[in-house]
């Protein structure tokens, strides 16, 4: 595990501005009718001017199990020479690949890959295991158009990251091929909240609360029975864990979700996953998603390219190219 430098300015900025205008409000959002569709609405139109003016061609996708869309950049190569398969954030309950161009558009320059962005059905509209199965569904698919798994990487932040281990886990229970390598930002990976709300309690998270996260879990799983590996990767057993592909995580440090990627990184450490853990110091939730001015974020995201492109093209090589912080500046 590796904890970064000293952040960076305005990553102070953004963290005091969700201290004050995003965190006081987030709990008095209901997850139905007009609440829910304006919750929709912001984080689209926040995440479309996040990644306005964007540069990457966007190709619609629908097949008869899922929808999503394609983003190539200019410098993508074709399918058959991998693809990145991204799973958006959101809590389940709101955000959208179009929300996530901000993301995957400078993910597909830096990897040179195409990526299809996953149009997963979101609760409370959609329960488990509706977005898992649309999350297997477009991986089988990119399969059955010729992409080979260890040319398929998979990317996915906060519920899209607890969505990229359910898959791995779906696969390896399945004893299906896994992916070449797996990247993911912020991820929720424990739906019970334990370790979230002992942080959040000792040092409030400037963007998210726990008491939110549960409520977005609750429209996820209704049932509140999270014994499912699926569910609850942090409980899947070392047997399971071992089928793993190489995994690199950035979360941010701020985050009260940070003990899960914490404890995700134990546990594949015990199984004998390759797998490294980056806390960067002062960074909020999600904060990939605003790599237009955060300098840690573009970090994240060129670390993150270089370490799938590596195991894409078929090296083991760790991310060992990385710029100090002050680089990006």
């Amino acid at each position: 595990m590796t904890r970064d430098q000293r952040p960076s300015l305005i990553s102070g900025f953004v963290a005091a501005c969700g201290l004050r205008l995003v965190r006081p409000h987030i709990d008095t959002v209901r997850l139905e009718g007009a609440h829910l569709r304006y919750l929709r609405g912001a984080i689209t139109v926040a995440g479309v001017l996040a990644g306005w003016p964007g540069t990457a061609k966007i190709q619609p996708l629908r097949t008869a199990r899922f929808a999503g869309e394609w983003v190539r950049a200019h410098n993508a190569r074709p399918v058959a020479a991998g693809a990145v398969l991204y799973l958006h954030g959101g809590g389940y309950v709101a955000s959208s690949p179009r929300a996530y161009r901000c993301v995957t558009g400078p993910l597909s320059r830096l990897t040179a890959l195409p990526v299809l962005a996953v149009a997963y059905r979101r609760a409370p509209e959609h329960p488990f295991p509706a977005a898992l199965d649309d999350a297997v569904a477009a991986y089988e698919w990119l399969l059955d158009q010729g992409c080979r798994p260890e040319h398929i990487a998979i990317a996915g932040d906060s519920a899209g990251g607890h969505l990229a281990v359910g898959l791995l886990t779906t696969l390896a229970q399945r004893r299906c091929a896994m992916p070449a390598a797996v990247t993911l930002f912020s991820p929720l990976l424990d739906p019970l909240l334990t370790e979230a709300i002992r942080r959040d309690a000792g040092r409030p998270d400037p963007v998210m609360t726990p008491a939110f996260a549960a409520r977005c879990s609750a429209a996820f799983h209704p049932v509140a029975e999270f014994a499912d590996p699926r569910l609850s990767p942090l409980t899947a057993t070392l047997a399971l864990l071992r089928r793993f592909p190489p995994i690199l995580t950035h979360v941010g440090g701020t985050e009260c979700f940070a003990g899960d990627a914490e404890r995700l990184h134990e546990r594949l450490d015990r199984a004998g996953v390759t797998n490294r853990l980056l806390v960067v110091r002062g960074q909020v939730h999600s904060y990939v998603t605003l790599n237009r001015v955060v300098p840690e974020a573009r970090l994240a995201l060129r670390r993150a390219a270089i370490f799938l492109r590596a195991h894409v093209a078929g090296t083991n090589a760790e991310p060992a190219v990385i710029q100090p912080e002050g680089a990006l500046r």
